[in-house]
C-alpha cells in the first residue's frame, strides 16, 4: 500500500486528487493551512495535517506526525498556492519554490525504501506563456518549479525517486462550475479553440498525476505533460483568424 503525501490537497483539483488516490488504495496524508472537509476527515484513509509551510519546524512536526502514523513516503504531489495580500512577489516564490525545496529535503530521509517513489509538481501555462490575470511573481514561481522538477529529476533519479510536472489548463472544477455553466458563451469559445472541442475537468489532470505517481509511470521522470486538450498545438495566428471568421 503507497503512502502519498499531498501539499495543499484541501480545494479544488487538489481534493479530487487526493479522493482518486484513497480510492485505488493509498493512504493518503495532507499538509496545509485549511482543514479536510468532514467527508475526507472521516474517510478512514486520508489524514489532514495542519503547517505553515514558510516554517521549516512546522513541516518538520507535520511530516513526523504522518511517518509514525502511515510510513515511509512513496510519492509526494505539491498542488500548494499563495493566497496572501502582503508582498506577493515573496509570498509566490516562498510559497512555490522554498516550500517546495524544505518538504522534499525534509522527506528524503522517509520516502519508502521499497516499492515505486516520485515527486510530482503541478505546474501553470504561464511558466512559458505570459497571460492576463496573474502576476509577475507567479509566472516567475512557475518557471522556476519546472526547473526545479528537472533538477529533482536528475539530482534524486540515483536514489530511484522520479520527478515530473503536470501542467493544466483552464479546467472545471466544483467551485468554478456554476459560473461556466452560467456562461454558455465562453463555455462555447473554449469548445471552439480546443482541438478536443470541450473543456478540461479537474479528472483530466488528476488521473495523469495518478498515472505519474504510480509503478505504470516506473521509467518516466524530468517530464512534464501538459492537459489542454491541444490547445497548445495551435499557431495563434490560425486560432485568431478562426475566432475572427476571416
Amino acid at each position: 500500500m503507497a503512502h502519498t503525501l499531498i501539499v495543499g490537497g484541501t480545494k479544488g483539483l487538489g481534493r479530487v486528487v487526493l479522493r482518486l488516490l484513497a480510492k485505488r488504495g493509498d493512504l493518503v496524508s495532507v499538509i496545509g493551512r485549511s482543514e479536510l472537509s468532514p467527508e475526507d476527515k472521516n474517510s478512514g484513509s486520508i489524514d489532514g495535517y495542519q503547517a505553515d509551510l514558510s516554517d521549516l519546524k512546522s513541516i518538520e512536526k507535520a511530516v513526523n506526525q504522518m511517518v509514525a502514523k502511515n510510513g515511509g513516503i512513496n510519492y509526494c504531489i505539491f498542488l500548494q498556492r499563495y493566497r496572501g495580500k502582503d508582498n506577493e512577489w515573496i509570498g509566490e516564490l516562498e510559497t512555490t519554490l522554498t516550500a517546495t525545496k524544505s518538504v522534499v529535503e525534509t522527506i528524503l530521509p522517509v520516502f519508502s525504501k521499497e516499492g515505486d517513489k516520485a515527486l510530482l509538481m503541478v505546474s501553470s501555462v504561464f511558466s512559458k506563456y505570459v497571460g492576463e490575470g496573474q502576476s509577475a511573481s507567479y509566472h516567475v514561481a512557475k518557471a522556476g518549479l519546472d526547473q526545479l522538477m528537472r533538477f529533482y529529476a536528475l539530482n534524486l533519479g540515483p536514489q530511484g525517486i522520479r520527478s515530473n510536472g503536470v501542467t493544466p489548463f483552464t479546467f472545471l472544477k466544483e467551485e468554478s462550475k456554476k459560473f461556466y455553466f452560467d456562461n454558455p458563451q465562453i463555455m462555447k469559445v473554449y469548445e471552439d479553440i480546443i482541438p478536443l472541442s470541450r473543456m478540461a475537468t479537474a479528472e483530466d489532470s488528476a488521473n495523469a498525476i495518478e498515472f505519474l505517481c504510480s509503478p505504470k509511470a516506473g521509467f518516466v521522470t524530468g517530464q512534464n505533460i501538459t492537459i489542454d486538450g491541444g490547445l497548445s498545438l495551435v499557431w495563434p495566428e490560425s486560432l485568431a483568424r478562426r475566432l475572427m471568421g476571416v
